[in-house]
């Protein structure tokens, strides 16, 4: 046989399972053409499909030897050295398959997991963000960013990552997964089963998300659905741990505490080394009275990890509840230091902002507000306490108050975009006038808060307004208009209105500004399309009923139609 027969016997081997044979048949070709790297090439993949990275390596790296030139045998090599953990190694070949192909996606995902794994985490969103720039499109990237930014505490921003990862790729059970984990750490509980859901209909055995839907109805104190899920998840993997805890915390809350005991114990069974399962069995054992044994069992946990916050505090409720005020009091400031250190060394000030909100959202306005305070006081040094509990404010539509917070927080941060871009919305059209010179750098640089400017100044100066605003910029297209039309120059106005409307053809406010200009500048037919396709979009809308029947009356046409329809909606409105 020669080279390409065995080659494409040993691909067909391949393809059906038999990897020995396949193997074979690709180092026969070898020894006949030790000088071909595809070959090696092939003997890596297969090598690497077969969990044999080692291996692998040594077919890589005689590929890289005899073609230099190739970007995708570095890119390979790297692979491999990484699966090996050699990870400033693999950062090494990637770098080199990417002077060779400096826009190749894989690798620059690639190399960032390398630096991840590193705990480089900045250099790991470099590389991420490389790849994104390389491909758009490629899903993987925008998850390992989603990933490394939730594990920075980056809750919010991780998830716009995450929610891109699964458009591009919507077959990615780890991906729903993970969207959802992070809107379980916000305390979006509801929200988060939803999406655990997306990730079962993917694989409806996804042993990680089925617990996890379970631990979400914890959550929501709905034990007895919860059951099902860390049930089901023990009959999909008996190794589970986690699941075997869970089942026995949800069955203690249910007050079945002589149930759950079991269960928690089988998971210190499985794993030893969590704090947070003698936890769950120390308050099974406080809520059958055995307080002894359920302070050993959490003094336990707190030999694993001495800074193990539930822990703290599940011994400082078994004090209190047995009468030892002085003890628990000790165990509780230990919480609070615990606490501390995690928030200092783990962004975790962000969780109390969190917090925070959610507890907003549930109407314990009081008890929200709070937890800034808390932020502030695990991070003093940020102005991000203060501008976050002020954009509460502003949707609560408490600008005098928000102004407050924003002021405090830009004391300790003067340079803040998002502090200065939260102080524009408090301000009125005439105190951004009287500070311009404080936003003039936000011309050409943000294109949402240029857009704050415009929208608060037009009215009163529609020539500085027009400073902010981008004629390239979609989004400025409608602000645009509306300037032009204020200074009457007609010609602009209807020009960037058309422009909005183009870009936008779903944007009901687009159509009735087009209109309204078109009336202005005496071109009725042009208003009354544009009225009609914003009746199109909206039915009921008032607006462009009005405007279409102010159209036909100027027209000296028959609007009666449209006064009929607006006398059902506004009976005060009449053309």
């Amino acid at each position: 046989m020669d080279v390409i027969d065995l080659i494409e016997e040993g691909e067909m081997d391949y393809e059906n399972g038999n990897y020995s044979s396949a193997k074979s048949k690709f180092l026969q070709a070898s020894s006949l053409a030790p000088e071909d790297p595809q070959i090696f090439n092939r003997l890596g993949m297969l090598e690497m499909s077969q969990n044999s990275p080692n291996e692998a390596r040594v077919f890589y790296e005689k590929a890289c030897k005899l073609a230099p030139e190739v970007a995708r045998y570095h890119m390979r090599l790297g692979d491999s050295l990484q699966r090996l953990s050699r990870y400033e190694d693999a950062i090494g070949a990637y770098a080199i398959s990417l002077e060779l192909e400096p826009r190749n996606a894989p690798a620059w995902n690639n190399r960032g997991f390398a630096n991840f794994n590193i705990n480089r985490w900045n250099e790991a969103l470099r590389c991420y963000d490389e790849s994104m720039k390389s491909d758009p499109t490629y899903a993987v990237a925008w998850y390992n960013y989603g990933y490394t930014l939730q594990l920075s505490g980056r809750l919010n921003d991780s998830k716009d990552y995450y929610q891109r990862a699964v458009d591009l790729d919507p077959s990615d059970k780890i991906a729903w997964n993970n969207l959802a984990n992070v809107h379980y750490n916000q305390g979006l509980y509801e929200r988060s089963i939803e999406l655990y859901e997306e990730s079962l209909k993917l694989d409806e055995e996804y042993v990680i998300a089925v617990n996890n839907i379970g631990n979400a109805l914890d959550h929501l104190h709905r034990y007895e659905e919860s059951i099902y899920y860390h049930e089901k998840a023990i009959e999909l993997d008996s190794t589970f741990h986690y699941a075997w805890m869970a089942k026995g915390r949800a069955l203690t809350r249910l007050g079945r505490p002589e149930e759950g005991l079991e269960f928690i114990e089988t998971s210190i069974e499985l794993d030893s080394e969590d704090p947070d399962y003698h936890e769950a069995l120390g308050r099974c054992f406080q809520s059958l009275k055995l307080y002894d044994k359920a302070r050993q069992i959490i003094n336990l946990g707190l030999s694993v990890d001495g800074q193990h916050v539930p822990c703290w505090i599940a011994l400082g409720d078994i004090n209190m509840e047995i009468g030892n005020t002085l003890q628990a009091m000790q165990c509780f400031d230990e919480a609070v230091r615990a606490q501390d250190i995690l928030s200092r060394n783990r962004m975790r000030d962000l969780d109390w902002i969190e917090k925070g909100r959610i507890l907003q959202v549930a109407g314990i306005v009081h008890e929200g507000f709070r937890q800034y305070s808390n932020a502030i006081s695990v991070a003093p040094g940020t102005g991000r306490p203060y501008f976050r509990n002020a954009q509460v404010m502003i949707d609560f539509d408490k600008l005098s108050e928000a102004r407050k917070l924003i002021e405090k927080g830009l004391e300790i941060d003067s340079n803040s975009i998002t502090g200065k871009s939260l102080l524009l919305k408090t301000l009125s059209g005439e105190e951004i006038i009287d500070r311009i010179e404080e936003f003039l750098f936000f011309k050409g640089k943000s294109s949402q808060v240029q857009e704050t400017i415009a929208e608060k100044i037009l009215d009163i100066d529609p020539k500085l307004a027009l400073e902010f605003l981008d004629k390239k910029n979609s989004k400025h297209f409608l602000l645009l208009s509306q300037c032009f039309l204020i200074l009457e120059e007609f010609s602009d106005s209807i020009f960037f209105a058309k422009k909005f409307v183009r870009a936008f053809p779903r944007e009901l406010n687009g159509f009735l500004n087009a209109g309204w200009i078109s009336i202005k500048i005496k071109d009725f037919d042009e208003a009354i399309d544009f009225f009609d396709m914003a009746i199109g979009i909206d039915s009921l809308c008032s607006e462009a009923l009005y405007g279409k029947g102010s159209a036909l009356k100027k027209k000296g046409e028959d609007f009666s139609s449209c006064q009929i329809i607006l006398s059902n909606i506004d009976k005060e409105l009449v053309i």
